[in-house]
C-alpha cells in the first residue's frame, strides 16, 4: 500500500475518509461497505474467502476498483499466491497511467515474490486464462497484452513465448512494451 500512498492513491477516499470493500455476492453484488484499515488488511489475507474487492482512490470522485484472489487451486494447489487485478474503466488516460505507473513500483519492489504481471490497457485479453499461463500451463492467446511478465522456466517452455522476443527483468521475462519508470 506505501507505494500507491506515495504516489497519491488512498485507500480511504478523500472527500469523505470513508475506506470500502465491495461486495461479491451472492446476497449482494457491488455494494460499498465502509471497514477500518486493519479490518481491510485482516480480509486481504484471505484466511477465509478466496477473493476481497475493494476501491482505492485517486480523488474523490474516482476509484480504482481492486480485488485480490487467490489462484485457481486446482492450478496449484496448496500455493499461498494471490492475484491482484485493478480495474481501469472509467478513467482518463492520465488516471490510468498513474494506477498502471503505482502498480508497477509495487511490482518492482516485491519483484523475488512476482511470479507473473499482465498489463491489459484495452481490455482485449480479459478472457485469457493468464493464471495458468503464468503456472505453466499450455494456454494460448491471439491477442496480446501491452506487457506480459512470466518466469524464464515458464517462457522457455511455452510455444508463444519461446518464439517471442522478451527481454529479462529478473526474477521475469518481459513481453511488450516497456513501461516509464
Amino acid at each position: 500500500m506505501a507505494t500507491f500512498e506515495a504516489a497519491g492513491i488512498t485507500l480511504a477516499n478523500p472527500s469523505t475518509g470513508v475506506i470500502t470493500t465491495i461486495t461479491n455476492g451472492p446476497e449482494s453484488w457491488g455494494e460499498q461497505i465502509p471497514v477500518g484499515r486493519s479490518d481491510l488488511f485482516t480480509g486481504l489475507a484471505l484466511r477465509s474467502v478466496d477473493e476481497a474487492n475493494f476501491q482505492l482512490w485517486l480523488d474523490g470522485d474516482t476509484d480504482v476498483f481492486t480485488r485480490v484472489r487467490r489462484f485457481d487451486r486446482l492450478l496449484k494447489p496448496g500455493g499461498d499466491e494471490v492475484v491482484v487485478e485493478f480495474g481501469l474503466d472509467g478513467m482518463t488516460a492520465k488516471e490510468r497511467e498513474a494506477v498502471i505507473h503505482a502498480a508497477w513500483q509495487a511490482v518492482v519492489s516485491d519483484r523475488e515474490d512476482t511470479i507473473g504481471f499482465v498489463l491489459d490497457r484495452r481490455g482485449i485479453t480479459e478472457d485469457v486464462d493468464w493464471d495458468g499461463l503464468v503456472t505453466g500451463a499450455g494456454v494460448r492467446w491471439d491477442e496480446w497484452p501491452d506487457l506480459l511478465g512470466v518466469r524464464p522456466e515458464v517462457a522457455a517452455r511455452h510455444l508463444q513465448l519461446a518464439q517471442a522476443v522478451g527481454r529479462v527483468e529478473p526474477p521475469l521475462t518481459m513481453f511488450g512494451t516497456t513501461l516509464g519508470t
